[in-house]
């Protein structure tokens, strides 16, 4: 399988070209509010046909993000969602898809983007024709609603249970490694947010290097490790890194116990990384079963004209101070 965390920034990063939705508006959205919003959908009758295209659909946690649509739908009883089979960010693929669609008439369409430009004249087309346009992780101008989550949220929650960890360990002068993703700079959040609070907390930041991947994880551990040995914290900007660089840190025989690994976005190795125990200690991970839903109620909600229609799903904490979450997260990938 093709790596996930480097594909989930770069489609997340493509989406968000055209300007990322306003957090202020729609950080206080909760899912009861969606939830509530598209609940009586089914009540007059009326069927339903959202389409739901990810760039990058043969990824693991989009496969189970439309699972989750998928039973959404079912529930509600009234909704049938179609999805595509756009991979590898094949901009030609996305678009046969969603021209299907349009001539199909469905009621909406729920795209991340491969390039915004070159799908905006479907979106035209789409809006002419009655169908809701909405974007899944950013905003395109004009569109009727969006699916993200907050990777602002995303940078603190895990900064602050580093920190925490810190405190609790009674650990001076904490040294730490902050995995980044500069080329995409709409998801700097994850990074500048820890960054910021490590400062805040007297954690130095001796190194900040590119790393989204296990490859790109192992490698930017394993050097910072040589140069700092007594290395306290390494978060990683999504657990793929993250998970990198714990095996560098195996291969170091650094002592586990000593050190603080955490990543971010919720993958199914993150979590097994921490429900393992170990330097492995959190990540900030998104549910995912709750953004399956927000596609097809965030939908719903545009094609009725009710809000909200743009919305985050929250990230938690996954971590074995809360084994029963951890656990939820875990089965969120059973199929």
């Amino acid at each position: 399988m093709k790596n996930l965390a480097k594909k989930i920034a770069f489609s997340i990063a493509l989406a968000s070209a055209a300007g990322i939705a306003s957090a202020d508006d729609i950080r206080d959205v909760s899912i009861d509010q969606i939830r509530s919003a598209a609940s009586n959908a089914c009540e007059g009758g009326q069927t339903y046909q959202i389409a739901y295209s990810h760039s990058v659909s043969e990824v693991a946690i989009v496969k189970q993000v439309r699972r989750f649509a998928d039973e959404r739908a079912t529930d509600l009883g009234c909704v049938t969602v179609l999805h595509d089979n756009t991979q590898g960010n094949n901009l030609e693929q996305q678009i046969n898809a969603i021209q299907g669609w349009i001539t199909l008439g469905v009621d909406a369409i729920v795209v991340l983007p491969v390039e915004p430009t070159a799908l905006q004249p479907l979106q035209r087309q789409a809006q002419a024709q009655g169908i809701k346009w909405l974007t899944y992780l950013g905003k395109m101008d004009g569109s009727d609603g969006f699916v993200g989550f907050d990777h602002a949220q995303s940078g603190q929650i895990i900064a602050q249970a580093a920190v925490d960890w810190a405190k609790a360990n009674d650990v001076a002068d904490a040294k730490a490694l902050v995995t980044t993703l500069t080329p995409l700079p709409s998801l700097s959040p994850r990074w500048t947010e820890v960054t910021r609070l490590f400062e805040e907390n007297g954690i130095e930041v001796v190194a900040e290097q590119d790393a989204a991947d296990q490859t790109n994880g192992l490698r930017v551990a394993e050097t910072v490790l040589q140069q700092y040995p007594d290395l306290d914290i390494i978060i990683g900007m999504a657990d793929d890194a993250a998970v990198g660089a714990l095996r560098a840190i195996r291969l170091a025989g650094a002592d586990p116990d000593d050190m603080f690994v955490g990543g971010q976005d919720g993958s199914l190795e993150g979590l097994s990384a921490v429900n393992d125990g170990g330097a492995y200690r959190a990540s900030a991970a998104i549910l995912i079963n709750e953004l399956g839903a927000n596609i097809v109620d965030l939908a719903l909600n545009a094609v009725r004209e009710v809000e909200p229609s743009f919305a985050y799903t929250p990230t938690v904490l996954a971590s074995k101070a809360d084994q029963d979450q951890l656990d939820k997260l875990l089965a969120n990938y059973a199929n």
